[in-house]
């Protein structure tokens, strides 16, 4: 077992991760504390990865495929090497936005981290809520029940029926998780650590 906290950004492609993980990290480093980030890319080229290199972080970079499916055995041991070799107290994760992270449970409790030491931040993107509801449903089931948070990102551009609708799908697979309605531009620190702790 660790000390060390995990906190997880979930969502599909286009929510917000990488600027909120991006936020807290900045906020993380003003207070002093030590952090690792692992992103995860479908593909062969990080350009989020390189934008957060060139900020410097140290960024952790898993190519080739899905970091919760075919990556699973090279997730652990990044996550067993960063502990082995550093003192870190956050490690920030972006898993794709293609993937169920309910297969990323499984890796990151042999990596020693229990349930409870997990923070899961799901955000919705509430512009596309009608597509994720028409097309997405499966990973809407998945992955809403896993978060400890809920952010709906991009308040400014949503209308009022789209906030409703975000809040009504989050609440019927998560009853119980405390929703955020944020604009990530305008991001306060109270903000930040209210999704942390």
């Amino acid at each position: 077992m660790t000390d060390t906290k995990l906190i997880l950004f979930t969502g599909f492609l286009g929510s917000g991760k990488t600027s909120l993980l991006l936020k807290c990290a900045k906020y993380l480093a003003w207070n002093k504390k030590k952090c690792a980030i692992i992103i995860n890319e479908i593909g062969e080229i990080g350009i989020d990865n390189l934008q957060m290199k060139k900020l410097g972080y140290d960024v952790w970079e898993l190519f080739g495929g899905c970091i919760c499916c075919t990556m699973a055995i090279s997730l652990e041991e990044t996550i067993q090497q960063l502990m082995a070799n550093y003192e870190i107290e956050y490690i920030l994760m972006e898993p794709s936005g293609a993937a169920d992270p309910t297969n990323l449970y499984q890796p990151l409790l042999h990596s020693g981290f229990t349930a409870a030491q997990i923070n899961n931040i799901f955000i919705m993107d509430p512009t596309r809520v009608e597509m994720f509801e028409a097309v997405l449903e499966p990973y809407l089931q998945s992955a809403i029940p896993l978060a400890n948070r809920a952010v709906i990102n991009k308040i400014d551009l949503a209308s009022a029926e789209e906030m409703k609708k975000s809040n009504q799908i989050i609440k019927k697979y998560n009853e119980k998780v405390p929703i955020f309605e944020i604009n990530l531009n305008e991001l306060t620190e109270n903000q930040i650590e209210q999704l942390l702790n």
